[in-house]
């Protein structure tokens, strides 16, 4: 399935508040009642309380691959060669 046939997900900003330490944050709740909590810095500037974003969550195996590797030579730099 190619990322132009799915549907996109729909969330509804429900709530923007600080959390413990005066972050703001937004909780974002699905039609089917899902709830995610994310820092609102995220969220695209001047989302407010009722509006509705569309999320796409896509692979990036570019990065995947990068992430793979740093994490690799890290290993290799603590532990050594394997």
């Amino acid at each position: 399935m190619d990322a132009e046939s799915t549907t996109p997900i729909r969330l509804t900003v429900d709530e923007i508040g600080p959390d413990q330490d005066n972050r703001a944050l937004a909780r974002l709740v699905s039609d089917a009642g899902d709830q995610v909590t994310i820092p609102l810095r995220l969220l695209p500037e001047g989302t407010r309380v009722g509006d509705v974003l569309r999320v796409d969550f896509s692979p990036d195996p570019d990065e995947r691959d990068i992430r793979r590797q740093r994490i690799a030579e890290l290993q290799r730099r603590l532990f050594g060669s394997h």
